[in-house]
């Protein structure tokens, strides 16, 4: 029998968490970028970067990281099943102190250290949660997410650059850049949430039940897709360009809400319905282990066309206001995709196994 999610939290109850992360994280965020730009120029200063761009960039980590745990703790904690609310125990000391054990020894070891800070926070958000007074426990270890990173991001990022600056010299068309950048956003999508579900709760082990083809296939069709609004996009820009921004007549203002509008239309037009096709995909394959010949499940049954336009009508709506929208948004997409995700326990008999 299928049971569903529910999701309580409320746009309100997200807005405070907003409104600080918009104000505290974007200006300073601002003026590092500032600062970046300046440390890049020809004319570099003898006295190298200024105090305050160190004092940006911690603010703007610490800005990222405190909305995480804000962001992770509000979710998590609106969440329901069958009536029982889901529970998050987060201590903020340890938290905290993960996060800059973690930065430090991800700047000392030159990022090598990055895959098990990731995998240090998850871990504390999964454990930290639990349901019917039974804690999960997420079973990933962090090697596993450095050989996913070294073999998706490190290896084929040096031999490309390699090939191309070297070898090759830069003569090479942008098409390929694409090709490759896809191929290797394909295959990291599918490992790194292949690692993030493995997720113990009580006797169950919870884990994809999806073989490697077969799923960056689907997701490989799904980036693809994309990229042809993407293209589509670059195509439209260039016409408005010669009918819009050579033409002396048509206000600076109205050609720059045109190319919003033309950005928002095209370049984004088709990823709300790639992650609802993903989704409904990844979350068919989310599966557990046999106990006792019972079988926990998850699936996803909402209608992919009045879904896709509900999700492009708040992100409109987010636009529009200049991102004053946003925790409504986010709230009411998330409502709508979780109360439409089920969770069933099948009856595995012996003779099917």
């Amino acid at each position: 029998m299928k049971s569903y999610l529910n999701f309580t939290l409320k746009g309100g109850q997200l807005l405070p968490v907003w409104i600080a992360f918009f104000f505290f994280f974007l200006i300073p965020l601002y003026l590092f970028f500032d600062g970046l730009i300046d440390l890049t120029a020809e004319e570099v200063s003898a006295n190298g970067p200024s105090k305050l761009f160190f004092l940006y960039l911690i603010i703007v980590l610490a800005m990222v990281f405190t909305f995480v745990f804000y962001n992770a703790k509000l979710v998590i904690q609106n969440l329901e099943y069958r009536g029982i609310k889901v529970v998050c125990n987060y201590h903020v000391g340890k938290y905290i102190g993960i996060i800059i054990s973690g930065i430090v020894l991800s700047i000392v070891t030159l990022g090598i250290y990055i895959p098990w800070l990731i995998k240090n926070m998850h871990r504390f958000f999964t454990n930290g949660t639990s349901y019917n007074s039974h804690k999960f426990a997420f079973k990933g270890k962090g090697k596993s997410l450095f050989l996913i990173m070294t073999f998706t991001i490190f290896i084929p990022f040096l031999v490309v650059g390699f090939v191309v600056f070297t070898i090759m010299k830069s003569e090479i068309e942008i098409w390929i850049y694409q090709v490759i950048v896809i191929s290797i956003l394909v295959v990291l999508i599918y490992l790194t949430f292949n690692w993030m579900t493995n997720v113990r709760y009580i006797n169950y082990l919870i884990k994809l039940d999806i073989g490697f083809f077969t799923a960056i296939w689907k997701i490989g069709i799904e980036l693809v897709l994309a990229g042809i609004f993407v293209l589509i996009f670059r195509w439209l820009t260039l016409v408005s360009d010669v009918l819009l921004l050579n033409a002396d007549f048509f206000p600076t203002p109205g050609k720059i809400v045109i190319e919003l509008i033309l950005a928002v239309f095209t370049a984004g037009f088709y990823f709300p319905m790639a992650f609802i096709r993903l989704y409904r995909y990844f979350a068919a394959h989310t599966k557990s282990n046999i106990v006792d010949e019972k079988q926990i499940s998850m699936g996803y049954d909402g209608d992919q066309l009045s879904d896709f336009l509900f999700i492009w009508g708040q992100i409109l709506l987010t636009v529009i206001t200049f991102g004053i929208y946003y925790p409504w948004a986010f709230s009411r997409i998330s409502h709508r995709v979780l109360t439409q995700t089920f969770v069933k326990t099948d009856i595995i008999l012996k003779s099917d196994k």
